[in-house]
């Protein structure tokens, strides 16, 4: 099974593009369990395209079946890169010029519509159990949340991702009015 799952996996779709701190957002996905959740995070980085998505630790890559079916071939399509350590994906961000920016809702967080941050942030979203490793939310520049009225405010990870691709696009269509 584990030889299967290497013949199967594609190489990372990268640009050297993103090094350009003008170039696209990205999400920075801390350690996803849930392989239809990253699926959906590369549909909604499709939605807002030009995006791209950095995947770290066990988050499953592309060659995976059920992201596959999830992400509805924006894999495909999406500029990727995977990094074993999330920490090295946020320096990566960080020295291209990004901010970051951890979404999740704890003390001194925004709401995510009234946040000052670049478009071409980079977005850390975290594990669904666990959260952002606070390791990763010290390296943010900015924490955003979503206000919710439930009792849980517990959103999940790939429909915050969806939140925010949504407010990229709002922002984009303000800044070119």
């Amino acid at each position: 099974m584990k030889g299967h799952f290497l013949k199967t996996m594609t190489e990372t779709v990268y640009s050297g593009y993103l090094h350009s701190s003008r170039g696209r957002p990205l999400f920075i996905l801390d350690n996803l369990r849930s392989a239809f959740n990253v699926g959906s995070l590369f549909r909604s980085a499709d939605a807002a395209s030009p995006f791209a998505v950095f995947l770290t630790g066990i988050c499953c890559r592309p060659g995976n079946r059920k992201l596959a079916r999830t992400s509805r071939g924006t894999h495909r399509i999406v500029p990727w890169r995977y990094f074993l350590h999330a920490p090295d994906a946020v320096s990566w961000a960080i020295d291209s010029g990004r901010e970051i920016v951890a979404v999740e809702n704890v003390s001194g967080a925004q709401p995510l519509w009234q946040a000052d941050f670049p478009l071409s942030s980079a977005f850390i979203l975290g594990n669904e159990a666990m959260g952002i490793d606070p390791d990763l939310r010290k390296m943010a520049h900015r924490s955003v949340y979503l206000p919710q009225t439930g009792e849980r405010t517990c959103i999940n990870v790939s429909s915050m991702g969806a939140v925010i691709a949504a407010e990229i696009l709002r922002r984009r269509l303000l800044d070119s009015l």
